[in-house]
């Protein structure tokens, strides 16, 4: 009876963690193809493309012939390249994993075009370093060897400079950003100072897999290091690809002491999400990066240099990529302002209206400086003002209206606040800025005024100015939603619904309790003129992180319905303030605006893009828990059990543990269904690589498969042997089908006693002992499953071994033998290898000893541990740990059963 409602106890959890995993297959569809189309421009060569390759000492290129420095090209640049002539300042672009020195090509060509149509004097020399298709996003030994080359490169293309230019501007793609900052910070023959300026693309500054030691203390010496940027005086810019890049997350790219972190949805004239390789070529964000270098420039250096003032550099930078408020290009603002007489002074005591262009129809007006004043007020605290078609660069003041000039009170000078503006996208390109004052801040200047200045000319019957005085405080809507995902299971999705009068142009809405996704929708109720209404924009604003925002169209024709937003990084450990809406609305529309939650499948689909990798450390420790568990004859099953899940809900990690049990049961399932159908093809499989490695023919290696499996100490030698010829991965990858050769094995003689059996119950043949048969085939049954859980630990245990075995094959035509190998993983594939094949790793029936409740009691322990790194700051950082911990637990098994 007992057995039988744990029975059902256990078949409702397992259909419970069922439904969970299809909600996490379903959340992780959403993340991997529900994005915004790309509506990024492609950037196109002028001209045939040409890569100069520039050679290093002859004993680094003999050291490094994987890798190789070139210069880029372009028709007649070509040319002087080739003679080694260079006199731009010297940009080195770094590839990502598996990436190309051809894809400096778009940043190279704009650059190149855009020094030609402007005449500067002064222009970019583009280097680009190949570094292979090296996995040196998972692969630690391959990252240094890059990053040391990477500092040969930098030395080399200075060296090309004769002493003209000390320091080069780098910009690095994925991992190429992580190899920068690394040549720049760990390579003793450079130093920080190297570099002006460093530019990182979609870099994992924050890693997601850290399957060895090597990679692990790399990324830990760059954190160590990297205030050395800082008193060098470089400008570290990370920009991030946003939602539609899935391979780097936007957390993944933020670093903690770059100057901006930046996402490419956040920037102005960009506003897109970028994909990870099409971050390279978006024609919007190409020509930002371009325009900003150029602005950083000092032209007065001889020769033209990136600017050695840190503050000049950022004032450029921070214009392209943060600020940017009028024009392609950053200029230097006065403080204060002088009017011209003879202007048109309006004055409008509303606190909320719209002033057109077109209501200039004077002829003799025409052609006057326009100057809207905008009266403080006791009533308001803040001032929004929203300009459609206004080109001019200086166009908002603050000033105190002291002179009279005809019948109007105007103002002879005015502090310039053009500067606090920014600009806007809207669907129909006409060109949109606006801006957010607090007239506190600004009545200590001892102003009475705001003025808009709009100069004349034909364009101006095309202005649009709205203004909105207002209680900043009421226009702040707090929508608080504290319900957790467990919750969101059960409980219908709270919205907060509210009306948008016409004349408010701001809006913000205060997220409360959501660190996941947001679901809202704004409708028009009533406008003036739809058709020529502006688009309702809602940007979702992260405090902590001011380069992370992200804008959507609202209410135009094409993109009208309710809109999912992603919260993008994760909040400091200071930062308290919840992520919040910033409405900008046309002012002759009224709206609804309704906020919820976003759905089930869209919170998990955050849950997968934040948390996916810490599955695997689950799957190893449930693992451990079941060979625990079998090691002990199930004697605290229970308590096991409830330990786990107690630990698990405290930790918050229920629903990956859910999602991992169900996985281990699929693979179970699979793993069965490969040794019934597939045990005779990998059986030939290795009759055929044995025949070709001894040559011998199909019927010996038959033979000699089958002897080894009888002689375990010669198959254990035989494996142990290719390491010193390879590496130890490529062990442990062999171990691992050897182990389901045994499995294979098993089920053979599983069947055997089947058939024997059934001829015993009949009498014709005679029992071999006086055991009962059923007992017999419980105890094969039981074998069989215990080979089976020790056959997924040699797997997922197996899985760091994957990215040095490709590495291995992927330079064996320059050495056979991996000599970067992390001492920790190799001793523990020697470990592992040499347990499991010497057949010491079992797991018995039936056992009593106290040896074993402690081994069984020991192997809880280290699967216990390894939950709890899942909900450490950094989890990644401990990934490499688990191949010990597993190489560890297996050593401990195969001593009981030798003395045991």
């Amino acid at each position: 009876m007992f057995g039988l409602r744990a029975l059902v106890i256990y078949g409702a959890f397992l259909s419970s963690c069922f439904f969970v995993l299809i909600l996490y297959i379903l959340g992780t569809a959403h993340y991997l193809i529900s994005h915004e189309k790309n509506t990024c421009e492609m950037t196109y060569m002028f001209e045939y493309p040409q890569y100069v390759r520039i050679a290093l000492n002859e004993d680094l290129e003999n050291r490094f012939p994987r890798f190789g420095l070139y210069a880029y090209g372009e028709g007649f640049v070509t040319e002087k390249i080739r003679r080694m002539k260079f006199s731009g300042i010297p940009v080195l672009f770094i590839p990502g994993n598996a990436g190309s020195h051809e894809q400096v090509r778009s940043l190279a060509s704009v650059s190149l075009r855009k020094s030609l149509e402007d005449r500067t004097p002064f222009h970019f020399d583009y280097f680009a370093a190949h570094l292979g298709k090296d996995y040196s996003a998972l692969y630690g030994g391959v990252l240094m060897e890059e990053t040391e080359y990477v500092s040969h490169c930098i030395e080399r293309v200075l060296q090309l400079y004769k002493g003209r230019i000390g320091n080069v501007v780098i910009i690095g793609h994925s991992m190429g950003g992580i190899i920068a900052k690394g040549a720049l910070l760990m390579m003793p023959n450079i130093n920080a100072s190297f570099a002006s300026i460093l530019i990182t693309l979609a870099a994992p500054h924050t890693p997601s897999l850290v399957f060895d030691r090597t990679f692990a203390n790399y990324y830990h010496s760059l954190d160590n290091l990297m205030p050395q940027l800082k008193n060098a005086d470089v400008s570290v810019i990370s920009i991030g690809g946003g939602p539609k890049d899935i391979l780097v997350t936007s957390a993944q790219t933020v670093d903690p002491t770059a100057d901006l972190n930046l996402l490419s949805n956040s920037i102005p004239d960009v506003w897109r999400s970028t994909d990870h390789l099409c971050i390279l070529w978006c024609k919007q964000l190409v020509l930002s990066i371009v325009r900003a270098l150029f602005d950083s420039v000092d032209i007065a250096a001889r020769p033209p240099a990136i600017a050695s003032d840190p503050d000049k550099k950022m004032r450029a930078l921070s214009y392209h990529f943060l600020e940017r408020h009028s024009g392609k290009h950053s200029r230097y603002y006065k403080e204060k302002t002088h009017f011209e007489s003879g202007g048109i002074w309006i004055e409008d005591i509303r606190r909320q209206y719209e002033w057109s262009g077109k209501s200039i129809t004077d002829e003799k007006t025409e052609k006057s400086v326009v100057y809207l004043m905008i009266r403080f007020t006791d009533f308001a605290n803040h001032l929004t003002i929203q300009a459609l078609n206004l080109d001019s660069k200086d166009w908002l003041f603050a000033c105190s209206a002291s002179s009279i000039e005809g019948h109007s009170r105007v103002c002879e000078w005015g502090w310039n606040l053009s500067n606090r503006s920014k600009i806007l996208p809207d669907s129909i390109y006409r060109r949109r800025k606006i801006v957010d004052l607090s007239l506190d801040e600004i009545k200590p200047l001892k102003c009475s005024h705001i003025v808009v200045r709009i100069p004349p000319g034909k364009e101006r019957k095309y202005v649009n100015v709205q203004v909105d005085m207002h209680s900043r405080s009421s226009r702040v809507l707090n929508f608080d939603e504290k319900t957790s995902l467990l919750g969101a299971f059960f409980l219908p999705r709270k919205s907060m619904n509210v009306k948008i009068a016409r004349g408010d142009i701001r809006h913000y809405v205060k997220l409360s309790g959501i660190m996941d996704a947001v679901s809202a929708e704004l409708k028009i109720l009533e406008c003036v003129d739809v058709s020529q209404s502006l688009c309702g924009i809602a940007e979702l604003i992260e405090p902590w992180n001011i380069g992370a925002s992200q804008l959507i169209f609202m209410t135009c024709s094409n993109n009208a319905g309710s809109k999912t937003l992603h919260i993008q990084t994760k909040p400091g450990e200071q930062n308290r303030n919840p992520p919040e809406l910033r409405l900008s609305l046309d002012s002759t529309c009224s709206y609804s605006l309704s906020v919820q939650r976003a759905s089930i499948v869209e919170r998990i689909a955050c849950v997968v893009r934040d948390r996916w990798a810490i599955l695997y450390p689950i799957l190893i420790a449930l693992l451990l828990l079941t060979v625990a568990v079998k090691f002990d004859d199930n004697r605290d099953s229970f308590l096991t059990t409830g330990v786990t899940v107690i630990l698990c809900v405290a930790l918050g990690i229920i629903l990956e543990t859910c999602v991992s049990f169900v996985i281990l049961h699929i693979l179970a399932i699979s793993i069965s269904c490969s040794v019934i159908f597939l045990g005779s093809v990998a059986h030939n499989i290795a009759v055929r690589f044995l025949a070709r490695a001894i040559a011998f023919s199909t019927t010996w290696s038959d033979w000699l498969l089958g002897g080894l499996s009888q002689l375990p100490i010669v198959t254990t030698i035989i494996v142990i042997s290719i390491i010193p010829a390879t590496c130890g991965a490529l062990a442990m990858i062999v171990s691992v089908f050897l182990q389901f050769l045994k499995l294979t094995q098993m089920y053979e003689d599983y069947l055997e006693e089947l058939f024997l059996s059934s001829l015993r119950h009949f009498n014709l043949i005679r029992r071999r002992s006086d055991r009962p048969h059923n007992e017999e085939k419980e105890d094969t049954r039981q074998k069989i499953l215990n080979q089976m859980i020790l056959f997924l630990v040699w797997n997922f245990t197996a899985v760091p071994a994957i990215p040095s075995v490709l590495v291995w094959a992927k330079n064996f035509s320059y050495s056979t033998r991996l000599t970067t190998e992390d001492p920790v993983l190799l001793y523990s594939w020697i470990a592992l290898v040499g347990c499991g094949t010497m057949g010491l790793v079992q797991i018995p029936c039936k056992s009593e000893s106290k040896v074993a409740r402690s081994i069984s009691f020991l192997l809880r322990g280290i699967a216990w541990m390894i939950i709890c790194t899942t909900a450490t700051p950094d989890p990644f950082f401990y990934q490499w740990l688990l191949p010990p911990f597993v190489a560890v637990s297996m050593t401990l098994i195969s001593i009981s059963a030798l003395i045991f």
